[in-house]
């Protein structure tokens, strides 16, 4: 709950409020991945954000989600179910600094960087990278 992210509205496709059980779970998938979402006629995979960011996950028994349709260049779309969406702000390019020494180590591949915002540090995510992490084939 204090952790607050961003994401650029470049990469956002749209932002969706949809009840828990319009996810169909997936069997035999990471615990990351909350299942698929049919929306407009098109298949997305939604994965619990928080989770992948090493934070306590989401629950499908709530009664509404908050979807983050995500589509970085050159990928296919992919939905971050987030808890709460808390508005928009501007950052400077230049304010955003390394989070290497500032953040635990496990968020760092998933981050541009932070940045430091009204006395909060907010984490730059990358969606590029989450939606090449989640494709990328498992370690062996």
């Amino acid at each position: 709950s204090d952790t607050t992210a961003v994401l650029a509205t470049a990469e956002i496709q749209e932002v969706l409020v949809v009840p828990g059980f319009k996810l169909t779970v997936m069997p035999n998938m990471s615990a990351v991945v909350l299942g698929l979402l049919n929306h407009r006629n098109r298949v997305i995979w939604v994965i619990d954000l928080p989770l992948l960011l090493g934070l306590p996950g989401l629950s499908l028994e709530v009664s509404q989600l908050t979807i983050a349709i995500v589509r970085p260049p050159g990928e296919k779309p992919l939905g971050l179910a987030v808890p709460q969406l808390r508005g928009l702000v501007r950052l400077e390019p230049e304010k955003i600094q390394s989070p290497v020494g500032t953040v635990a180590a496990g968020l760092i591949p998933y981050l541009q960087g932070c940045c430091l915002h009204h006395q909060e540090i907010l984490l730059v995510l990358a969606a590029a990278a989450i939606t090449q992490a989640l494709s990328a084939p498992p370690e062996t």
